[in-house]
């Protein structure tokens, strides 16, 4: 997944340039959408693994389904991704993307599981934490998963906490171990 994201990423970061440049954030991150969904399609999928099938006949049917959804530049983006085996990685290419977009927009993505539901002044006292910190209007998953024990563990990104008796058990169990 990792090297997913890693070859995903100047692709994501050269299209959100442009498009932020061009003030066309919302099409592109549209487009991408579009383009990721088609890409995750299992008979497209294997079109696009398949190295007896040309670029440009791989091209050609992402311009063939989405039509004029797909500008001259779009298609600078998909013959660059095409012609270096990269085609497979367009959902990854739209997550990045999206992150981007959310960053731009001053909005950020948080994920918290916790083993019990928070109460209302909890996640009203988490907003209020995660706004601070990360300075943009947070939007928070709340997920309960009763395997933590008890804690929280909040991803916004790559930043991660976790103070789950689950983890500290088995760092615990790893220490003894060792």
């Amino acid at each position: 997944m990792a090297e997913l994201i890693t070859t995903a990423r100047p692709y994501a970061q050269a299209a959100f340039g442009f498009a932020k440049e061009n003030n066309q954030l919302n099409q592109w991150f549209e487009l991408l959408n579009n383009l990721a969904l088609l890409a995750n399609d299992e008979a497209m999928a294997k079109l696009i693994a398949n190295p007896s099938i040309s670029s440009e006949d791989k091209i050609s049917v992402f311009t063939g389904i989405l039509g004029a959804d797909v500008t001259a530049h779009a298609k600078n983006l998909l013959t660059a991704m095409a012609e270096h085996g990269r085609l497979g990685v367009l959902g990854h290419v739209a997550l990045l993307f999206g992150q981007l977009k959310t960053a731009e927009d001053k909005r950020v993505k948080a994920f918290v599981v916790s083993a019990l539901e928070p109460t209302v002044e909890q996640k009203s006292k988490l907003s209020a934490a995660l706004n601070s910190k990360f300075n943009a209007q947070v939007d928070i998953e709340y997920q309960v998963d009763q395997a933590l024990i008890s804690g929280l563990r909040i991803k916004v990104g790559d930043w991660v906490v976790d103070n789950t008796a689950h983890t500290q058990l088995q760092k615990l169990r790893a220490a003894i171990a060792n």
